[in-house]
């Protein structure tokens, strides 16, 4: 049986959300949910567009995306039961950079920058056309639409993974409040480095909504960056190393909260 409710991945990019989808979508092949999408566009859903891309058909029960940025509670009648998955911020960081050079093209990388981790590590950190990538980029997924939303913020460009912002540094000062909150109000959370752990969460909770899922220990592993690490040192000694961990503040934080939450769900099982 499967009521209104959908199970909806928030799927931060480099946190292991391939391998969850999978998952999904293999319970959903073996007849534990009724139907799974993968939603991945270049633009952030609005209700509207959620309803049109497949929250209509009643057998839907189950979503991945990057692009459901925010989370209303129902959308049309169906209950949305959020979960994600934080990662710690200097391991996301270098997955990012490790992504970036295997996928150079598709990133418009400057055939003058080499394929060593520093530069692309500084690039990912100057480019102003992509402040995704510039700085907390977990805390940014989770609270950049809904601070904007709540207070009438205004996005100046908004093709995802880009934008801008008109009040900068009235959300950065707020930006990890609101992300918070957002996992406050999500049925579950947890970190990569606790998989396991955060999918038993998820899969108890939402069998509580006629939602089931396989064990968790039947996550395949799967859409790993192929792209090998070289010397890292710049990442502990010197001004540049500074900065990026300047960049990472409120991410940390936000992992540390996500792990918090994950040891309170963890108790109340």
């Amino acid at each position: 049986m499967t009521g209104p409710d959908v199970l909806v991945q928030i799927h931060i990019p480099k946190c292991a959300g391939t391998s969850v989808a999978a998952w999904l979508r293999h319970a959903a092949e073996t007849g534990l949910l009724n139907g799974f999408g993968a939603f991945y566009p270049e633009f952030v859903f609005d209700d509207d567009r959620l309803w049109q891309a497949g929250l209509s058909d009643p057998r839907l029960s189950a979503v991945s995306a990057h692009n459901i940025r925010r989370f209303p509670r129902e959308v049309r009648g169906r209950h949305m039961r959020y979960f994600t998955i934080l990662r710690r911020p200097r391991a996301h960081f270098l997955s990012m950079v490790r992504y970036v050079i295997q996928e150079r093209i598709k990133y418009g990388v400057p055939p003058e920058i080499g394929n060593s981790s520093r530069e692309i590590a500084e690039l990912l950190l100057a480019d102003p056309k992509n402040a995704y990538f510039r700085n907390n980029v977990q805390t940014n997924h989770l609270a950049l639409y809904p601070w904007c939303d709540a207070t009438g913020g205004r996005l100046i460009a908004e093709r995802f993974p880009y934008w801008a912002i008109g009040d900068q540094a009235a959300y950065e000062r707020e930006r990890l409040d609101v992300a918070k909150d957002v996992l406050r109000s999500f049925m579950a959370a947890g970190t990569v480095e606790r998989l396991h752990e955060t999918l038993e969460v998820v899969r108890r909770r939402s069998a509580a909504h006629w939602l089931h899922l396989l064990p968790a220990a039947d996550v395949p592993v799967v859409n790993v960056t192929q792209v090998p690490m070289d010397d890292i040192s710049w990442l502990d000694e010197g001004a540049f190393a500074v900065r990026v961990a300047a960049s990472l503040e409120c991410d940390v934080e936000l992992h540390r909260f996500g792990e918090q939450l994950l040891d309170e769900a963890l108790a109340n099982l």
